[in-house]
């Protein structure tokens, strides 16, 4: 039997808030989940006496990865993680055990976070905050949102005095891992994506403005960054107005062509990496703060498809 276009348009939106539930919520009604965390150790500590590859390849597949959460699933099926890598992976004992307390005692952090995000919700009331899922993955990213979920990989944010590493990292790259004290701001400025409608980013003004926004919300909350981005942010602003000629000139080129010289492009040695964030930054710090409007302004960033609009609003010239 074919419904009636009233009735289906009814049902359809009844299954949308249904939806929308289940992603979207109040702050104090997210979970945070961090039985991957627990998961993880308890095959570690099985495989890293275990020389031969199968049977360690084995242990991990048994005890981690079948063992997933949703968000350590979703992660998997992104990153193509395998048990076999991380078989390769966990045979650096040294760094491994530099970090396990670390993340294990971020189990206590959860109090801090939600008094985090519930003060990113008074700047912007209209907040809604997704479950997080806390992982150890294989190094690709500090923290996503893949589907609606968050995950934050600890083993990029786990870095203290005591981190050190048999072959796994050098001391240089060593610095692209994010210490503790970054976790509470990396997760702030992963809900700020949770909330934005700009996050398909297809040019270098779109990403710079999608992540620049994020990092300038968690800013403007926390007082901090992520302390692999530091030694970025410091250099942009010793370098903002030579940044900002180049940013102009690379704004019509194919992303893929430029991409190395703005994101993720941490094999650099001339440059620290993610410098669009910084100029994404940027922008939206000089936008915010000659709106009279803050909570509009907000919205606009968060919810602007127009990344060139924003752009001219701003009225950013490189700090001249």
């Amino acid at each position: 039997m074919r419904l009636p276009c009233h009735l289906l348009i009814f049902f359809l939106s009844v299954l949308l808030i249904f939806n929308c539930s289940d992603t979207s919520k109040d702050c104090d009604s997210i979970t945070m989940n961090f039985s991957d965390i627990d998961n993880f150790w308890n095959a570690y500590d099985k495989v890293k006496n275990v020389r031969d590859y199968e049977e360690r390849t084995k242990i991990i597949q048994e005890y981690y990865i079948d063992k997933s959460s949703k968000g350590l699933k979703l992660l998997i099926e992104k990153d193509k993680l395998t048990a076999a890598n991380y078989a390769t992976y966990l045979k650096d004992t040294v760094f491994f055990n530099s970090i396990k307390s670390v993340t294990l005692n971020s189990k206590n952090d959860t109090t801090k976070i939600r008094e985090h995000l519930n003060a990113f919700k008074t700047l912007y009331p209209d907040a809604t905050f997704t479950d997080i899922y806390f992982v150890i993955g294989q190094f690709k990213r500090a923290g996503t949102v893949i589907d609606s979920t968050m995950i934050i990989q600890l083993e990029k944010n786990a870095k203290s005095d005591q981190t050190e590493s048999a072959f796994l990292f050098s001391d240089d790259q060593l610095h692209n891992i994010n210490d503790h004290n970054s976790l509470i701001p990396l997760v702030v400025h992963e809900q700020v994506h949770v909330n934005q409608k700009n996050i398909n980013t297809r040019n270098l003004l779109s990403k710079s403005i999608c992540e620049g926004s994020a990092d300038f919300l968690m800013y403007l909350q926390t007082g901090k960054l992520p302390s692999s981005l530091q030694e970025t942010y410091a250099y942009g602003e010793m370098n903002e107005s030579q940044l900002w000629a180049k940013f102009q000139t690379d704004l019509d080129i194919r992303y893929h062509y430029i991409k190395t010289d703005w994101f993720y492009n941490y094999d650099r040695t001339d440059i620290p990496p993610d410098l669009g964030y910084f100029m994404g930054f940027k922008i939206c710090e000089k936008y915010y703060n000659d709106a009279e409007d803050k909570v509009k302004a907000i919205k606009f960033m968060l919810d602007s498809t127009n990344s060139e609009r924003l752009l001219e609003l701003s009225n950013y010239n490189g700090g001249l």
